[in-house]
């Protein structure tokens, strides 16, 4: 909502990937803003191409006011991870063109002058190895923005009806995990090994059934 213009013949435009889930769309479409979709490259992985990336970012903006651009990672539904450097360059045409970043599950340290960048990073209970949908419980981080920005989100949010006692209960849990030494670790990182290893396997799986139809 901050990053709105509020101007019906050039509305502020908002980067998002294409296949996605409808969250993105659907919200940007709720306030008005122009729709910025880039094609994820099929052909490799659904890797993000920054070629794409500035061929979408240029013929939208005689429609639009780019503000910013959504990495979503892992990729939804298309479940591709982005490499480091993959990350390192959309970093990049993000401080070049000044759009603020939205990231979906990814944040990473890239020195210095990357780190100052802009940026708001998500997450949720459901999301990750935890799989707790139906919890409802989530957070955003926001990252190198501007104090009065800050309080004006706080304010928002605080407008806004919060998670419930179990969520939030479920969301400490999740990111405040056990540590090696303490009684529970153990059976945390061995139960947290079988639940990756069995999505491993399931993502093998239909994996190798979409890739035998022909």
């Amino acid at each position: 909502q901050l990053l709105m213009n509020h101007d019906a013949k050039k509305p502020s435009g908002i980067m998002i990937p294409v296949p996605q889930y409808p969250l993105y769309s659907a919200t940007l479409s709720e306030y008005g803003a122009y729709q910025i979709e880039y094609y994820l490259d099929e052909d490799n992985n659904w890797a993000l191409d920054i070629d794409e990336l500035e061929r979408a970012l240029n013929e939208s903006k005689d429609r639009c006011v780019p503000r910013g651009i959504v990495i979503i990672n892992p990729g939804n539904p298309t479940g591709q991870v982005l490499s480091r450097e993959n990350i390192k360059n959309i970093i990049c045409f993000a401080k070049k063109h000044r759009l603020f970043i939205l990231a979906d599950e990814v944040l990473m340290d890239l020195g210095p002058p990357y780190k100052n960048m802009e940026m708001a990073s998500f997450h949720s209970a459901s999301k990750g190895w935890h799989g707790e949908c139906g919890s409802r419980g989530g957070y955003y981080e926001l990252i190198n923005i501007d104090n009065d920005v800050r309080m004006q989100v706080n304010k928002l949010i605080s407008a806004c009806l919060c998670s419930t006692a179990w969520g939030q209960s479920v969301m400490g849990a999740i990111i405040n995990p056990p540590k090696p030494g303490e009684q529970s670790y153990e059976l945390y990182n061995k139960e947290r090994t079988e639940v990756v290893n069995r999505l491993k396997e399931k993502a093998d799986l239909v994996s190798k059934l979409f890739n035998s139809i022909e």
